[in-house]
């Protein structure tokens, strides 16, 4: 439909084939994980469990995009600024060019490009604001989004508490340990895990046998 019948309203069929390629590399590489990721984004409960569980998949499909989230933009929110420009990303990429030599190759031109290409999906996705000043927002995360990452971790194999507390994803979201120990507990009063933790022991136990099953229980087609 997106190729031959115009479904998002381009009108070259190069740049038909470019929008194809682009939600096929983000979204579309594994048949069964795309029809979950689906079902959840078309059942979703709200705009912004929609929007973030998009951006969490983009994510996972883009490293540039995952690591630079992570390992500067996030770094400057917890730090207390108040947003991000590209000076700050091209300062990353400077500081990690020796672990990724691929990055000598680009242009000056490709860098700023990928720059502000980054600064646009953040603020499309909701987690900047502003044309071109690029601020922080308030980030909320809906509890269904939150149990649908805690569930795709676990399926990478993340099923100890101590394991899900330590991983870097959850900084996607700009959410601090403390806030994922709160949302952890919100899961568990809504029936979706069991966590329990008194000081630093902490003990998980899984609902659902898989993401799949999550995702029925969360739009209700169980």
């Amino acid at each position: 439909m997106v190729m031959d019948h115009d479904l998002l309203g381009k009108m070259t069929l190069l740049t038909r084939r470019s929008v194809w390629d682009s939600l096929h590399v983000r979204y579309l590489t594994e048949e069964d994980r795309t029809q979950v990721l689906a079902r959840m984004v078309i059942h979703a409960p709200d705009r912004q469990t929609e929007r973030l569980l998009l951006f969490y998949e983009m994510c996972r499909s883009s490293a540039i995009l995952r690591d630079t989230t992570i390992h500067c933009v996030y770094h400057r929110y917890a730090e207390g600024y108040s947003g991000i420009d590209k000076g700050a990303i091209h300062g990353h990429f400077d500081s990690i060019a020796a672990e990724h030599p691929e990055l000598e190759a680009w242009s000056p031109q490709t860098r700023d490009k990928v720059a502000s290409n980054i600064l646009t999906i953040l603020r499309d996705f909701g987690l900047l604001e502003g044309l071109r000043q690029k601020q922080f927002t308030r980030v909320y995360v809906p509890l269904p989004a939150f149990v649908y990452v805690l569930y795709r971790l676990a399926d990478d194999g993340l099923r100890t508490a101590q394991q899900l507390l330590a991983c870097e994803d959850w900084r996607l979201f700009f959410l601090e340990t403390t806030d994922v120990l709160g949302m952890l507990d919100e899961a568990t009063t809504a029936h979706h895990c069991s966590f329990k933790h008194r000081g630093d022991v902490y003990s998980l136990d899984f609902h659902y046998p898989s993401l799949e099953a999550c995702v029925e229980a969360l739009t209700g087609e169980v």
